[in-house]
């Protein structure tokens, strides 16, 4: 049983079945398709559908109720070539008559096109559409395709999807023609329409055939085909809406530029400190002249813009939502996107060489600024502490803090290092005290023999090596760790000292000079490292100068004082 359905055809209506109007349907479209390329083209297809019209009232008065595909294939076949149409006479040359030269139509050009053929596939199509574009056997393509899947490793299988996604399917006679490498004319397109309902109607009389066409491997490969579509799908729009971000990103900062040119400079609280705004603001302002950057800039959005287009323009293709680009457009645009990759390239690289020197310019300047700020701020501190520097060369800092002998982070002291041997530091105190007999202790460390601690009182110098323990040990970290072996002390400042540098100690020592004598009460004390002459290491630190008194200054005795002689008158 088949469906009838009713068509209006030029104000008559006709009865025909669902065969043979698909097979009109598609008659129609291909030659419309074929003759809108031609001037007058539309006419010449408006008057092959009135003689459609004409052939169905021919049907139609002979009795016949529903139009068959039979019918349709003859009315087909009855449909002459466009030549025919227009010029009757030509019908009755008589055959093998040469035709005049005036009237000999030009030969056309073939152009072959590859397509997948669905007529004669195993699995896609691709190997018989290959073998119909070279001209060869489709059997012995297959058989070498089956070999190369095997000695590649695979590799030919995905090769073949890879064809199989991007060949498109011969589904319209024009598209079988072109892939057979015949001309594409009335003629031929009649004969392929009519082949086409030949094999639809051979296909729908023998339902195994359905069956034996698609079995478990191709179903499979189906299925495969379809996941990697989707995957090509999600990595070309993953890669699209890469670019639109990163294009978007460029906007902004163009406008940050444009902006900054404008008005001299970002404005305070964008960055977050105001070094990242100053380098910024540097950068703008000194780039602006650099027409590198502008090159680059809108090199770069039109890149992106291009790859947005052909990116996207390449998934409706695929989806067949668009047609795919003439050679010209497709050659114009592959010549603007290399040029802008080629300007973008070489813009970059020259945009990347002025960054890079601003960068180490505006860092270098940035440290020596800091270094600056931390020397003048170290001398504050020496300062405070009644500390004048008398010797400083070849030498870096003045005080440091974070290896203090109890732990404390925090703590600052007397602090000098060099990569060389060649350091002089001399720091020194004056203080006035009560005349007396006293004794200065310091806590002291070094790598080297020359560091001294000294005091100069009346002319008299006395000094005092510091013990060579480097950053480990020493003879503070000592007495703690023998004082709590001995279980005398088990908390506070001596478990913090045995407890510094994870257990180990920071070298440091207590340095001692006795007897220092001073009649005015002035005394002058300090580390250095230039006094002996001997030095030959890289660093000391010195810290928590005491003074104490021990004793006093003997007394004259009164009877020892010599009496002057009684004056007699």
């Amino acid at each position: 049983m088949k469906k009838n359905i009713t068509i209006n055809l030029f104000g008559s209506l006709y009865a025909i079945d669902e065969d043979a109007y698909e097979l009109l349907n598609q008659y129609q479209k291909n030659m419309q398709r074929y003759f809108s390329r031609q001037e007058g083209g539309e006419e010449i297809a408006e008057d092959i559908e009135r003689r459609i019209a004409e052939l169905f009232d021919e049907l139609k008065a002979s009795g016949v109720e529903a139009i068959t595909i039979e019918h349709m294939q003859e009315i087909i076949k009855r449909i002459g070539n466009p030549e025919e149409m227009d010029n009757p006479e030509s019908e009755n040359l008589s055959e093998g008559t040469e035709e005049p030269h005036e009237g000999r139509k030009p030969k056309e050009t073939i152009h072959k096109k590859l397509f997948r053929n669905p007529d004669d596939k195993m699995l896609g199509g691709v190997t018989s559409g290959l073998a119909c574009f070279f001209g060869i056997d489709p059997l012995w393509l297959r058989l070498l395709m089956i070999l190369f899947a095997w000695f590649s490793l695979g590799t030919m299988i995905v090769i073949y999807l890879i064809l199989w996604i991007i060949t498109p399917e011969a589904q319209t006679p024009e598209d079988r023609l072109r892939m057979q490498g015949r001309p594409v004319n009335m003629e031929n397109l009649r004969d392929e329409i009519m082949e086409g309902a030949r094999k639809a109607g051979q296909y729908a009389t023998a339902p195994e055939t359905k069956k034996t066409a698609r079995g478990c491997l191709t179903v499979l490969l189906d299925i495969i085909t379809a996941v990697f579509k989707g995957c090509l799908f999600v990595f070309i729009g993953g890669l699209i809406l890469i670019l639109s971000i990163v294009l978007l990103f460029a906007l902004v900062m163009l406008c940050l530029f444009l902006i900054s040119a404008c008005c001299g400079g970002i404005s305070e609280g964008v960055f977050s400190s105001s070094a990242d705004q100053a380098f910024f603001n540097g950068l703008v302002n000194g780039s602006i002249g650099q027409g590198i950057y502008w090159i680059a800039s809108i090199s770069f959005i039109v890149l992106s813009v291009l790859t947005l287009y052909i990116g996207g323009h390449s998934i409706l293709r695929m989806a067949g939502r668009i047609a795919p680009m003439n050679a010209m457009k497709r050659l114009a645009l592959l010549g603007t996107w290399v040029v802008c990759l080629a300007v973008f390239i070489a813009s970059a690289i020259q945009g990347n060489a002025f960054y890079e020197r601003y960068r180490r310019e505006f860092y270098k300047e940035k440290q020596e600024r800091e270094d600056t700020a931390h020397r003048q701020k170290q001398l504050s501190y020496l300062k405070n502490e009644g500390w004048t520097v008398i010797r400083h060369e070849n030498c870096d800092g003045y005080v440091k803090s974070g290896e203090y002998y109890t732990g404390d982070r925090e703590m600052q002291y007397i602090d000098a290092w060099s990569g060389n041997r060649n350091m002089e530091y001399e720091l020194e105190q004056t203080v006035h005290m009560a005349p007396g007999i006293y004794r200065l202790e310091a806590a002291a460390r070094t790598d080297g023999h020359g560091c001294e601690i000294f005091a100069i009182s009346g002319g008299k110098e006395q000094k005092t090596q510091v013990p060579i323990y480097s950053n480990e040990g020493g003879g503070i970290w000592q007495d703690a760790k023998k004082k709590q072996n001995d279980g005398t002390v088990s908390l506070g400042l001596w478990r913090n000292i045995t407890e510094a540098n994870g257990g180990k100690g920071y070298g440091w020592s207590t340095v001692r000079i006795d007897s220092i004598v001073t009649h005015d009460g002035t005394i002058r004390y300090g580390v250095t490292n230039i006094r002996s002459r001997t030095w030959d290491g890289t660093w000391f630190s010195a810290t928590d100068f005491k003074l104490e008194k021990t004793g006093n200054l003997p007394q004259r005795n009164p009877s020892s004082i010599p009496r002057k002689p009684a004056r007699h008158p």
